[in-house]
């Protein structure tokens, strides 16, 4: 139990996370993610196992079916290294498409949060896992969570001595910055806030997300926090120079209406994948109830 009691109704309902896995992939990331949410009083979270439909299995044969069994064994030795626990209830589901199974799933049980593999080349599952991924990218009704792994320990469980959460404008301002405070408190780690300024942008855009940036540090109340400005040509390149000596980097992505299938664009992808860390890509629903004024000037780090 984190020894600070975290107020999540501050940036909405308290987590109700879901976390898909298919057997294979690289599973203890995101795991580790959704377990460490649950450290808090009044969260839920389901680690939805997908066991996919083997339409060369004759009928009447289901009950022969070794894959449930097989996943079970295979989720028992997702064991961690650190000492953080298994927290979600699994719940078995047998599929034909993998995607209406997680919507559905996220229907069923109101999920807040759906946590998902950022896949890699390294992926095992990597091309299931980018089409699963873009098929669920629009009209969620929750925070997508995409977690690329640590690139020197791929399947490691994410578990930070410090962690920076990279803030702009936009609706995924206040959602990082209270991700990134909850994992801070469970972890016991270091937490340091950054807004990250274009030099380039207008001035009262500037002001306007200067301004939000200060309230959110306010709310989250965390004294050992560290906050500062970021501002350059380079926003991206800021980024980069400031995730270094971190262990984990939680940064917001938007949706594009002009291409909702698209989960982050070009500029934030090239960012991510010269991380040498864990990174948290959150893509935040459509409609927020904390979203800021002047929400036609939403921004994304690019």
């Amino acid at each position: 139990m984190p020894d600070r009691h975290f107020l999540f109704p501050k940036f909405g309902s308290r987590p109700r996370v879901l976390v898909p896995v298919l057997k294979g992939q690289l599973a203890r990331p995101i795991m580790s993610i959704g377990d460490a949410l649950l450290a808090f009083p009044g969260t839920s979270g389901s680690l939805l196992a997908l066991i996919e439909a083997n339409p060369n299995l004759p009928v009447g044969l289901e009950t022969q079916d070794e894959r449930p069994r097989d996943m079970l064994r295979w989720l028992a030795g997702l064991d961690y290294e650190s000492k953080q626990r298994r927290r979600m209830k699994v719940v078995l589901r047998l599929s034909a498409d993998v995607v209406s199974s997680v919507r559905d799933a996220v229907a069923e049980t109101r999920s807040t949060n759906l946590v998902l593999e950022w896949p890699t080349i390294r992926s095992p599952r990597r091309h299931r896992l980018s089409a699963m991924a873009a098929q669920l990218a629009g009209g969620l009704p929750a925070d997508l969570m995409l977690v690329r792994s640590d690139p020197t320990a791929p399947n490691r469980e994410v578990a930070p001595r410090s962690i920076l959460a990279a803030i702009r404008g936009g609706p995924s301002a206040r959602i990082v910055a209270a991700t990134a405070a909850a994992l801070a408190d469970v972890y016991g780690c270091a937490l340091t806030l950054i807004h990250v300024e274009s030099a380039s942008q207008h001035p009262d855009r500037s002001r306007r997300e200067w301004e939000t940036f200060e309230e959110i540090v306010e709310e989250i109340r965390r004294p050992s926090t560290v906050a500062r400005q970021r501002r350059g040509d380079n926003p991206a390149a800021g980024i980069l120079e400031e995730a270094v000596g971190h262990d984990l980097v939680i940064i917001g992505s938007r949706l594009d209406p002009r291409q909702p299938k698209v989960l982050v664009g070009r500029g934030l992808m090239r960012t991510v994948r010269r991380m040498q860390c864990p990174v948290v890509v959150i893509r935040p629903k459509q409609s927020v109830s904390w979203a800021p004024l002047n929400r036609a000037e939403r921004s994304s780090i690019a």
